[in-house]
């Protein structure tokens, strides 16, 4: 009698606890995924750009140090110009980063940041190499000659076909800091910005679009070539690695695609690096026998 009243009270509370319990509470519901796009961070967060979340969004703190383009990214936002990241300094380049999908948009003043300022400066006048748009980056002396390939006496090799060297004259001349316009095609490699382009007269048929030349010790070669090897699907017996969209204009070296980023410090082993679309977009605008045309030096080598 004694353990059926204990039962039953235990059975009391039992459904007294479970009433007081608001159904649909006992799990709660998986919040929606982010959407995709988004802001967040991906990865963890480094001590330099730990921030703060609000909202469900990570906010980058500034990077406090400055960055190797602190004076060239200052003077392309019209910033005082003094080489020195200040808390304006890096609201002002983390704004811009922001706009332009740059991760993490830390302030930094970094080679992506100071990249994507000389692409933009360029796309209105790849031609015009004395300046970079509002960056004032001179790009040295308006004097000079050029010797032209194609006006007829030979100012290097006769055999530009089979070493993709320059077969021609010192006929027409341009403004050494810039790539020369002429009445045929001329895929235009400027070694000191950066920046490749394919134009023709005065019109611009590809790019310009960033890409990466040979570092210290295996510089890109200047000069006048020609295309003189397409090879699309090319691998390297020497350094046993993939040339997507290769077009080879100077022995070995070629404009080619690459996997990752092209914004190292080191360089290429003398190739001309693209990322893939832009290679892919390169390969159907270049032609065997095309004028390819190399100035200028690579910062750092």
């Amino acid at each position: 009698m004694m353990s059926r009243r204990m039962a039953c009270r235990v059975t009391a509370v039992l459904l007294a606890v479970a009433a007081a319990v608001p159904v649909g509470t006992a799990t709660a519901a998986p919040g929606p995924p982010p959407p995709a796009g988004g802001r967040a961070l991906t990865g963890p967060a480094s001590p330099a750009t730990a921030g703060r979340t609000t909202a469900g969004r990570t906010t980058v703190a500034c990077a406090a140090g400055r960055g190797p383009y602190q004076r060239q990214v200052e003077r392309w936002l019209r910033l005082a110009v003094d080489g020195r990241q200040s808390a304006a300094d890096c609201e002002a380049v983390r704004a811009f980063q922001t706009r332009q999908g740059i991760k993490p948009a830390n302030g930094y003043a970094g080679p992506v940041t100071w990249a994507r300022m000389r692409l933009l400066s360029a796309r209105t006048a790849p031609t015009d190499t004395g300046t970079e748009g509002a960056s004032g980056d001179a790009a040295g002396p308006a004097t000079g000659a050029v010797p032209d390939p194609a006006s007829g006496s030979a100012a290097g090799p006769a055999s530009g076909a089979a070493t993709g060297g320059a077969s021609g004259p010192a006929g027409g001349v341009v403004a050494s800091g810039g790539c020369p316009v002429r009445s045929y095609r001329v895929a235009c490699v400027d070694l000191k910005r950066q920046l490749t382009w394919v134009q023709k007269g005065g019109k611009t048929l590809f790019g310009p679009v960033a890409m990466r030349s040979g570092g210290a010790g295996h510089r890109t070669r200047t000069g006048w070539f020609r295309i003189y090897w397409k090879h699309k699907n090319h691998w390297s017996s020497l350094y046993n690695a993939p040339m997507p969209y290769a077009q080879f204009f100077s022995g070995g070296q070629a404009f080619h695609a690459v996997s990752g980023s092209i914004h190292t410090t080191g360089g290429s082993m003398g190739c001309v690096n693209l990322r893939l679309a832009d290679a892919r977009k390169l390969w159907s605008v270049l032609k065997t026998r095309d004028h390819v045309y190399v100035w200028g030096r690579r910062p750092g080598s």
